[in-house]
């Protein structure tokens, strides 16, 4: 079982009022026009702004679950122009050839690809389905040797949150990093604390992220078909340094004549 859907229900607890990164993919989709991919949706967090804006929007997530909610949500906000589509960013056979202008994969998506070759399938896709001149942007961690370091924990507390039928739920996490395979492995678990009886009930769920380096993700993209437009260390556009906590990648499409000779 994809471990988002496991936890799919708790999942806006922590990032259903993040928005730091909206203005951004706002001023992208100002530029470039519609009609937009997100690849990696999960619950609608980034859909729902920028079909209120006015702009067409598809999604793309692999966990019915996480697709599901974002159905539910999007229907609340009376948006339901917006197309969902369950695939792995590996193969999205559904999609139209050369139909975005933009294409963003968000908050870490890219980094759930487990090795290089998905990670040049899933590459070769979106340059497939992007229009020639449209962007692509991708936001993932920069894995300095300090952020690593703060992954690296056995067991800790992540947080408590009240659910509406009383119940408390707490989050712990274990995370662990393999610098050799530049592997990321979390394992989640949630406990719900019934709010009358006292019983717990738990989930867990356990993922591994693959990490990339600044000039590696740019050899794929180039490889890929893709020229890399800039760099940036942080939602306000700000340059990549030893100190940023993001990698921000701007990249846009070229006509390669040897990626499509070999499709």
């Amino acid at each position: 079982m994809d471990a988002y859907d496991v936890i799919a229900e708790f999942y806006d607890l922590e990032f259903a009022d993040f928005d730091t990164d909206v203005d951004l993919y706002l001023a992208f989709a100002q530029r470039s026009g519609d009609p937009i991919l997100e690849v990696g949706c999960g619950t609608g967090r980034l859909l729902v702004p920028l079909a209120r804006a006015g702009y067409t929007v598809h999604g793309v997530d692999r966990s019915p679950a996480m697709l599901e909610r974002a159905r539910r949500r999007l229907e609340q906000e009376g948006l339901t122009q917006v197309r969902l589509y369950q695939a792995d960013m590996v193969d999205l056979h559904e999609l139209p050839d050369e139909f975005y202008r933009l294409v963003i994969v968000a908050l870490n998506g890219f980094l759930h690809l487990p090795e290089r070759e998905a990670q040049q399938r899933a590459l070769r896709e979106l340059h497939r389905v992007l229009r020639t001149g449209g962007l692509l942007v991708l936001d993932v961690l920069h894995p300095t040797p300090e952020q690593l370091r703060a992954l690296e924990q056995p067991l800790a507390w992540d947080g408590s949150w009240q659910l509406p039928d009383g119940s408390r739920l707490d989050r712990f996490a274990s995370r662990s990093v393999q610098p050799a395979e530049q592997t990321i492995t979390t394992t989640l678990f949630y406990d719900r604390t019934d709010g009358k009886t006292g019983a717990v009930e738990r989930r867990v769920a356990t993922y591994t992220l693959r990490y990339v380096h600044r000039f590696e993700l740019e050899l794929l993209l180039e490889t890929a078909g893709f020229d890399i437009e800039a760099v940036y260390g942080s939602y306000d556009l700000e340059p990549l340094s030893d100190e940023s906590p993001s990698l921000l990648v701007v990249a846009q499409r070229r006509v390669d004549s040897a990626i499509l000779a070999r499709r």
